[in-house]
């Protein structure tokens, strides 16, 4: 029988491949990126102590996954924070959006971000912020995208349906009183966000902090990536704000231009 090109592999998954990239996803996917133990990690993946020790091992050699504190828990490696600070670069959103978002840091005076999407989570890639007025961000640390500005950009063309897929079902993960967790909730969020022309965060992701965001767009109008401006709630307010947003829609159409998208707004 002859098996076309490619189709092999997808047919027939290497089964430690496999399991190693379950192990990945498995801490990312841990609330709070809790460590886990080889016990528990085996017990998902549904295989032996020895087999999953075999895998941490092979994965802790690429520095995938970290052995740290306590003792005998797994947490992701800087390796996984590497792999996605260079895909930007692959798709030229760094280059271009590094020195657009200095510009439109300086000119806000508040921390600008740059994220990217893997699957169900958002890693922030890039972030810079004003001296003595930065709003620290976790760069590299896998995030849920349905809490804030920088993830709802990335979200912003799927229907009620696809949306569900990538965020889950109800109710999604709370970080503060104000996080909507009601996937349909979310889709009509996101839905005021295309006409008001920026992604918005209002202390969801955590209190007393606010976020605008948008999408950045490839040659085909695919978002590729997002920007958003973090600062204090007493800051991002009223007039302060709603400027933020403009810049946020401007910063993120230049940088999309840059890399070949040719239309007029990226909402």
């Amino acid at each position: 029988m002859n098996i076309p090109e490619g189709a092999e592999s997808a047919r027939y998954p290497v089964q430690a491949v496999e399991r190693a990239l379950s192990i990945v996803n498995m801490l990312a996917d841990s609330p709070g990126l809790r460590p886990l133990g080889v016990t528990e990690i085996a017990a998902q993946l549904g295989v032996s102590k020895s087999t999953a020790h075999r895998l941490l091992t092979t994965l802790a050699e690429f520095n995938f996954v970290t052995r740290g504190v306590p003792a005998g828990k797994y947490r992701l490696g800087w390796a996984v924070y590497q792999v996605a600070h260079r895909l930007p670069h692959a798709t030229g959103v760094h280059a271009s959006a590094q020195p657009l978002m200095r510009v439109a840091c300086d000119e806000l005076g508040e921390t600008v971000n740059l994220a990217i999407r893997f699957d169900s989570r958002m890693v922030i890639v890039e972030s810079q912020g004003p001296p003595g007025l930065r709003v620290e961000m976790p760069c590299g640390v896998p995030c849920t995208l349905h809490n804030s500005a920088a993830g709802k950009a990335l979200l912003l063309d799927l229907d009620l349906m696809a949306l569900s897929e990538i965020v889950g079902s109800d109710p999604l993960p709370r970080t503060s009183p104000r996080t909507i967790t009601a996937v349909r909730a979310l889709h009509a969020d996101l839905v005021a966000s295309r006409k008001r022309g920026y992604t918005f965060d209002d202390e969801e992701g955590a209190e007393d902090i606010r976020c605008v965001g948008a999408p950045v767009r490839d040659h085909h109008g695919g978002i590729v990536a997002s920007v958003s401006v973090t600062g204090p709630t007493r800051r991002l307010v009223g007039p302060r704000l709603e400027d933020a947003g403009r810049r946020l829609h401007r910063l993120a159409l230049d940088i999309s231009q840059g890399i070949g998208f040719a239309g007029e707004s990226t909402m």
